[in-house]
């Protein structure tokens, strides 16, 4: 039985936690513009029971109900998300405790920019479309020597407004530590250009603009970045070319082996990149009549999307 993948596991979790930070600067953004009791609730039920369904909810509200201004709710609202995530602590981990998480989003919550407002399609409509947790399933089309057509899927953090009005995507990360290396990383990762593009879609409006919003875990005890670092970059056509350029090649190999695993490029550099190894590897250290036998008698056909759920239900730019 393959062992619980912890590091993902802690990581959406604490989306969540964001997602809830977001809510909460929603309500506060729209009180601030003038809109009644009436219209702020509605919003805070909308979209919270769109985040994280009825039941959750009900329990948020109750924690938040003594709450002395709006960084309280926060912060109030951020534990008992935590506590209704389903995450649980393993005896063989210490660093991703419930314990670390809870001190990680009162930390992120004394750093956030409630300045920055979120994205509202419809100012007038409490259950518009916002920048919080947006799936998007688009088509794509290249067009070049040949035509190259595919769907690009995922979900945007956030989208808010900067401080020079410019729509500006979010993308939360947790990192077990942050420095140089991972600034730099950021800079060149073209996710945040599928996510510009995406943005773009969905809300008819440029956007040019990522920040990156990185958080330790657990926080360390001597840092540099104070365990939270912020990083924010552009994104221009010479960044959207680079993006399509990779885009074709991957789409393109991924479709000349679709069919033929066995003679795929391995690039062993990945084996072990996302938190745990990879469950390919047997296969990929097999001899060639044992890489047939795996195939045929072990596996089994699965279709996944980021999107699992939002997929189903049609949710997502047609």
């Amino acid at each position: 039985m393959a062992g619980r993948a912890l590091a993902l596991e802690a990581g959406q979790a604490m989306h969540q936690v964001f997602a809830f930070v977001r809510l909460v600067t929603l309500c506060d953004q729209c009180s601030t513009r003038g809109c009644d009791k009436e219209f702020v609730d509605k919003v805070w039920e909308h979209h919270g029971r769109r985040l994280f369904g009825d039941e959750r909810m009900q329990h948020i509200q109750g924690v938040v109900q003594e709450a002395e201004d709006v960084v309280d709710v926060a912060k109030r609202g951020a534990i008992g998300v935590l506590d209704t995530s389903g995450y649980y602590d393993d005896p063989k981990d210490r660093r991703r405790t419930l314990t670390n998480m809870e001190e990680c989003a009162l930390a992120y919550i004394n750093r956030w920019r409630w300045d920055q407002p979120v994205w509202m399609r419809d100012l007038a409509d409490p259950t518009s479309d916002v920048g919080i947790e947006i799936p998007f399933d688009i088509v794509c089309n290249i067009v070049g020597g040949r035509l190259l057509k595919f769907r690009l899927t995922g979900r945007i953090d956030g989208l808010h407004w900067d401080s020079l009005e410019r729509l500006t995507v979010h993308d939360n990360k947790t990192a077990s530590r942050l420095g140089d290396a991972w600034a730099m990383a950021q800079e060149v990762n073209h996710q945040y250009t599928g996510y510009c593009v995406a943005a773009q879609v969905f809300t008819q409006i440029v956007v040019s603009r990522c920040d990156v919003l990185g958080l330790a875990l657990p926080l360390p005890k001597s840092y540099d970045f104070g365990g939270f670092a912020r990083e924010g970059m552009q994104r221009d056509l010479h960044h959207l070319r680079r993006w399509l350029q990779w885009l074709s090649h991957t789409v393109l190999l991924t479709r000349e082996y679709a069919n033929d695993p066995y003679n795929a490029p391995k690039y062993t550099h990945s084996c072990n990149r996302y938190f745990r190894p990879c469950t390919f590897v047997p296969f990929c250290g097999a001899p060639d009549d044992e890489q047939r036998q795996i195939v045929e008698q072990e596996m089994e056909v699965n279709e996944w999307s980021p999107l699992n759920k939002e997929v189903l239900d049609g949710v997502g730019n047609e």
